[in-house]
Parts: structure tokens; C-alpha cells; sequence
């Protein structure tokens, strides 16, 4: 630039100073519109604030307020710093029993997490026994040491001998890790009708991201032709593609052969990794779909719809799928849980009455063992098994008490011991009345209470319990028409043979869940499974066993008890008859068949 030029640039930073930079904001009119007059000449704070909540409440979408009119002078200042008050008032409290449930949230969480506490409830400790059950204890203690040391023993042995031929050689290796079994939790919702109409239901049933995916409906003949068509209707109504496999009632569903032919039927009309299996059904149907999700595709959705009571208080709720095999009931399965599992208390009434004393089985169980509440409820009730009102209160009541126990005890180790408490003899005598020649075909709660019945005699015998107890137990089993002898066509020596096939045998022998009292299980030092020698289980079977010429009117699904067709006397002529297990002998006081 030039001598004498002037550059314009060089004026402005002056200029700059000698005014103020102020950065464009929006105004208020711009957005909201101009003022109204009454904002601007309002004395009446309480008044105008009101006007204030009500015109920003509509501009903000409020249903309240319409275009923030001036209020007329007639308005009645009051009622307007009344309603105010009120609102206050009602957000105040509002917030405060937010709080206090946030609390009781947390509370509830760090209660239901802290496992020594909720197991430390569970257990008696040694102040609170008498002299007897102390003692007991005491010997208990003695003989799970000496169990202990045996096993120990063995297991050192049988390594030491491993260890000679293993791990000795040349070849070296490389170690990594993972870790897999994240917790999983799944939905128990109880809900009436939504088994005769699922498309009404206020509730996801099926999860979204299977909504393209084939469902397949499991079911039995029986329940096929209640539910069946308004069921998958109502899927498929929803929008749905579903396909229904109708399998055999009862447990000649639960067979190996059974699961393989399904499991192939299934894959062959084809599955993808968002199928979901729906059991609709008792336990068996529940046990063999739940065991089949567990397997295709190594895990696929499971939702359960049980429909007898015993499958509603006991079978469906429950992470356990299974099948049986030659040697026992569910020897062969997995633990796998379901995404969700409903509850629908209206379908109770379609039951046959005598599938409803198979259901109190598992009940009475639960009452005897663990629940105080319950076991009122039962001695309380004296109405008809098929009141409604009375089933769902105690199906309500036993679904609480088993997720409580197996949230804290999955693999029933400690406190889910429970759960299998009648099942240890149980389970054998409910597996010998399945054979072909038994006039006595026992459903799993009638097997149950009589294993109730067994387990209380050892109990007794071990000085654990009050005699009372196996009275106790006999008149509430009978109260809810359960059986409470062994039937007399089986033998002790049979039972005894099917012992080691109990899932919780070792080889250092039987353990029992055993009661201390009504109510409560016996324990040392917060283990529930007790040793019991065979020697008293043997004398507790042969206390249990049915006289010769009992009829027990077996509910098993291939009993022919179960519709009252056979009599006494066709059970004494047919202990003529050379079917093995079929009888006894009529000139012999001690039942020695099977």
C-alpha cells in the first residue's frame, strides 16, 4: 500500500472497542407468542403462577389449558390457590412413596442377595432343639465326617492310581479359558383365560424377535381336545406361524424313543434359532417339550402353559427337563429355563377330579417342609377340591415358595432341598407301580405322599422328629384323598433295589431330606441332606406297606384304578395269575411280589 494511503483494517479494532458485541437470542414472542396484558398487570403472584403452570402446561402438549386464555376477573382466586395447594400437595406425596419404594426395592434386593442371611433363616441352630434332636445332630455330624472321609479316601485312591498312568509323558500343552453360564431369569405370571384366548392377553407372551419365527405347540390328547383349536387360533390370529405335535398322555410320553421321534419330527418341518417350543399341558408334556428346547440347536425358546395342578405347582415351575429311562424317572435331562412360564387357574376346572389329589401331592409336600402359611391354609380348608378360589390361592402360595428357594438354590444343594423332600422313596415306588403287570399304577403326588409317609417314619426312627409327625403327615395326605401305604403288589426288597438310581445316591449310600418338625427340615450345619443307613429305610418301607387286599385307586397314567375299574376282589383273583409283579400270594401275610 501506498505512502499516504490509509488502511480501512486498521480502524477496526477501535471501532470494536467502542461498542458492545451481544450475541442474537430468539425472543420469547417468537416462541411463545406476545404477551398477554393480564401477564404483565397480574398483582396476584399465586394467580399468576397458576396462569404460568397452566400455559406452559399446554405448550409443552398438556391435555390441561387451552391456548393460555386471560383468566376472566370473575375467576374464583381460591379455588385457583386451592387447586395449586393441591397439585403440591399431590406431587409431594407422589415423590415420597417414590422414594419409599425405591427403597423398599433396595431393601428387598440386598435381603434376597445376601445368601447367608436368607439361609441362616432356613436353618435351626443347635440352641433352639431339644435334647433328642441335638444328640441326633450330633451323631449326624459324625457320620457326614466319616462319609465324607470315605469318599475322600476313595477319590485319592482312584487318583493316585490315574495319576501312575496320566500326565507323565513327553507332550506339552497350552491353557486358555472361558467362562459361560450368565444368570437367567425367567417369568412365572399367573393370568385367567389366557389359555382360551392368548391374543387377548395384556401381556407379551411370545418375545418380538421370534415373531417370524415357526412356533410349535406341545400337547397331549387329553388337553388337544379341551384347548387345543382356541389356543393356536389365538397365535395365529396374532400373526403367528405355528405348528402342533400332539403327543401320548401321561408318562408314556417320557421315553427316550418318545424324544428322539419328536426331535426329528420338529426338525424335519423345520426350526430356527428363534423358535419357541410351547409346552401345553401336565408335567409330562412340559418335562419332554422343556427337554427337547434344551437339545435342537443346543438351546432354543421354551415357554410353558401348565394345565393340571400338578404341573402348575409343581412340574412347569422349574428350570428341570427331563425324560425317563428303563432304571428311573428323569435320569436322563438338563437344567434349562424357560423364557417365561403362565399360570392360567381358569383351566383347573376341566380337570378330571381325580387328576386334583395328584396335584396336592406336591402341595402338602411343600406344607409339610417348608411353609407354616400353607399348612394353615390346608388344615383351614374345608370345601371341595374343585373350588376355584381355594386352588388358586394354594397354586399362588406353592409358586412363591418354589421360586423363592430355587433362586437362591438352583442345583438344590442346600436350601431347594425341599423340593425333593417324599421324592427319595418316592420316586422308586412311583416307578415299580409303572410296570406292566401293576394293579396299582400311582401318579408322582400319590408316589409323593407316600414317600412323605416313609420319610417321617425315618425321621422318627433317627430321633430327628417328634412321633406326632408321621400322624400329622398320614391325616393330611388322607384329608386330600392321597394314599398313604406302599401299594401291597410291591415289595420292600424292589424299593430298595431302585435306591442307587435316586439322582442324590453316591456310593457312600442314601441321603434323605428329613423333617426337624412340621413346617421345617432338619439340618446340620445348613446341609439338608441327611445319611440314612438302609437298615432304617428298610424298617420305615416295611412300616409303610399296604395289608394284603388294599385297593389303592392309583391316578398313573396307565393305571387302571384311575376311573375306579377294578375291585378287591379282581385284585385277589389276580394274584393267581403268573404276571410278574402282579400280586401277592393269598395265602402269605407279607406282600413279596415285584
Amino acid at each position: 500500500m501506498g505512502k499516504g494511503s490509509h488502511d480501512p483494517k486498521a480502524d477496526e479494532p477501535s471501532k470494536l472497542a467502542g461498542r458492545t458485541l451481544t450475541m442474537k437470542r430468539s425472543a420469547s414472542r417468537d416462541l411463545l407468542g406476545d404477551a398477554l396484558d393480564c401477564a404483565a398487570s397480574c398483582i396476584d403472584a399465586a394467580a399468576l403462577d397458576a396462569y404460568r403452570l397452566d400455559y406452559a402446561s399446554y405448550r409443552l402438549g398438556a391435555m390441561r389449558g387451552a391456548k393460555g386464555e386471560q383468566p376472566s376477573a370473575t375467576d374464583d382466586k381460591a379455588a385457583m390457590i386451592q387447586r395449586e395447594f393441591e397439585l403440591t400437595e399431590a406431587l409431594k406425596k407422589k415423590t415420597e412413596e417414590l422414594h419409599a419404594a425405591q427403597r423398599q426395592v433396595e431393601e428387598l434386593t440386598r435381603a434376597t442377595r445376601d445368601l447367608d442371611a436368607v439361609r441362616a433363616s432356613f436353618a435351626t441352630a443347635d440352641a433352639a432343639l431339644d435334647r433328642i434332636q441335638l444328640t441326633a445332630r450330633n451323631n449326624l455330624r459324625e457320620r457326614m465326617e466319616s462319609r465324607r472321609t470315605k469318599r475322600v479316601a476313595r477319590v485319592e485312591k482312584a487318583t493316585s492310581q490315574v495319576k501312575k498312568n496320566s500326565a507323565a509323558g513327553p507332550i506339552e500343552c497350552s491353557t486358555y479359558s472361558f467362562t459361560t453360564g450368565a444368570p437367567v431369569t425367567t417369568e412365572v405370571l399367573v393370568a385367567r383365560g389366557v389359555v382360551a384366548a392368548p391374543e387377548q392377553a395384556a401381556f407379551e407372551i411370545v418375545p418380538m424377535a421370534s415373531a417370524s419365527s415357526p412356533l410349535f405347540v406341545f400337547t397331549d390328547e387329553t388337553v388337544n381336545s379341551l384347548y387345543g383349536d382356541r389356543f393356536i387360533g389365538g397365535f395365529e390370529r396374532m400373526g403367528f406361524v405355528v405348528h402342533r405335535i400332539v403327543i401320548p398322555d401321561g408318562e408314556d410320553a417320557k421315553t427316550l424313543e418318545v424324544y428322539a421321534e419328536l426331535a426329528d419330527r420338529v426338525l424335519t418341518i423345520g426350526i430356527d434359532k428363534l423358535s419357541i417350543l410351547i409346552s401345553l399341558g401336565g408335567g409330562a408334556v412340559a418335562n419332554v417339550c422343556g427337554f427337547i428346547a434344551s437339545t435342537l440347536h443346543r438351546g432354543i425358546g421354551l415357554i410353558h402353559f401348565p394345565t393340571t395342578l400338578l404341573a402348575q405347582c409343581d412340574a412347569a415351575i422349574s428350570h428341570k427337563q427331563a425324560v425317563n429311562a428303563p432304571h428311573g424317572k428323569n435320569l436322563v435331562g438338563s437344567y434349562y429355563a424357560p423364557i417365561r412360564i403362565i399360570v392360567d387357574p381358569d383351566v383347573l376346572q376341566t380337570l378330571d377330579d381325580w387328576l386334583l389329589p395328584d396335584g396336592m401331592g406336591e402341595i402338602v409336600k411343600h406344607a409339610l417342609c417348608q411353609d407354616a402359611t400353607l399348612l394353615k391354609m390346608l388344615d383351614d380348608y374345608d370345601g371341595p377340591l374343585t373350588d376355584p378360589a381355594f386352588l388358586e390361592r394354594v397354586v399362588r402360595r406353592t409358586i412363591e415358595l418354589k421360586c423363592q428357594v430355587i433362586d437362591i438354590d438352583p442345583k438344590e444343594k442346600r436350601e431347594a432341598v425341599v423340593l425333593v423332600y417324599g421324592h427319595t422313596l418316592g420316586h422308586p415306588i412311583e416307578a415299580i407301580s409303572h410296570r406292566p403287570g401293576s394293579l396299582c399304577c400311582l401318579s408322582h403326588g400319590q408316589a409323593v405322599a407316600i414317600g412323605c409317609v416313609v420319610a417321617a417314619r425315618v425321621a422318627v426312627k433317627m430321633g430327628l422328629c417328634d412321633h406326632a409327625v408321621i400322624q400329622r403327615t398320614v391325616d393330611l395326605c388322607k384329608k386330600y384323598e392321597l394314599p398313604t401305604v406302599v401299594p401291597a403288589d410291591q415289595s420292600v426288597d424292589r424299593i430298595m433295589e431302585k435306591l442307587p438310581f435316586n439322582k442324590t445316591w453316591t456310593q457312600e449310600g442314601t441321603v434323605m431330606a428329613l423333617l426337624e418338625d412340621i413346617g421345617r427340615l432338619f439340618n446340620v450345619d445348613q446341609s439338608y441332606l441327611l445319611p440314612v443307613s438302609e437298615s432304617v429305610i428298610r424298617e420305615a418301607v416295611t412300616e409303610t406297606m399296604a395289608p394284603p387286599g388294599t385297593v389303592i385307586r392309583g391316578a398313573g397314567s396307565s393305571g387302571f384304578l384311575r376311573r375306579n375299574k377294578v375291585s378287591a376282589n379282581d385284585i385277589l383273583e389276580a394274584a393267581d395269575k403268573p404276571i410278574p409283579g402282579s400280586g401277592w400270594d393269598k395265602n402269605s401275610i407279607v406282600p413279596h411280589a415285584c
